[in-house]
């Protein structure tokens, strides 16, 4: 069965997009080819990675060297035993060049209550298409390819560096009005209030300073409410 492309998913069982962080959990991949080289890649960016095989490509070996990457190569034997290098994995990724070994690590691991991604059809995990603009993270997957890349495309052209910018811009405002401004309702409204502000993301095209004092000016209001209720906010007199 040829490999699915990436974030596609041939499958009808609803599947729950999700975030997680790997940063202590440990990737186990079974293949040192290009499969296994590219699924090393993708997930040495997040956490740990180890992969089995009894050789490796030279794209592999050259990422062992990253000191920005956690990959350890193991060379063994699969087709002896393959079992004790799943303990204490959080995901399993059989990419040999063997189906049947492939078929049976993934049982193996689906017994030991480990999840699995599949290079052939749709296991526990199926890593979808990811644009990233700084802090701001899109995953997209639909059942056609074509589409998807499509979507990605579109993305791309319009999650411009303003939304970089924005981003950060919201992160120091919502910093700041955890202090000046008592309410979730209320901070929740003074950021939506900042995204409908034209003049705000026009601003972030000229100066981040003068795009910021921009936005704080839909936050004063809240702070001369709370000094007339007699709240004096730190720093302000």
């Amino acid at each position: 069965m040829a490999e699915p492309e990436k974030g596609e998913i041939k499958s009808i069982r609803p599947l729950l997009p999700l975030f997680l962080d790997l940063e202590s959990r440990h990737v186990v991949i079974f293949g040192g080819g290009k499969v296994g080289e590219r699924k090393a890649r993708l997930f040495s960016q997040y956490g740990p990675v180890r992969v089995l095989s009894h050789d490796f490509s030279p794209g592999l070996l050259d990422l062992e060297k990253d000191r920005e990457r956690r990959i350890e190569l193991v060379k063994c034997d699969l087709s002896c035993s393959f079992s004790k290098y799943l303990q204490g994995a959080f995901i399993a990724i059989p990419a040999t060049s063997d189906s049947k070994l492939n078929r049976a690590i993934e049982e193996e691991a689906i017994a030991q209550g480990i999840l699995v991604n599949k290079v052939e059809g749709v296991g526990d995990v199926v890593v979808p298409s990811i644009l990233r603009r700084g802090s701001i993270a899109v995953a997209i997957s639909t059942e056609v390819p074509g589409l998807t890349k499509y979507l990605r495309h579109r993305l791309e052209e319009e999650l411009t560096e303003n939304y970089q910018d924005m981003a950060r811009l919201l992160s120091q405002i919502r910093r700041e009005n955890k202090e000046f401004v008592p309410t979730q309702k209320d901070r929740a409204r003074i950021i939506w209030e900042i995204l409908k502000d034209d003049e705000v993301w026009r601003l972030l095209e000229v100066s981040y300073e003068k795009a910021y004092m921009r936005a704080r000016s839909h936050v004063c209001l809240d702070e001369r409410d709370s000094l007339d209720a007699g709240d004096t906010p730190q720093g302000l007199h």
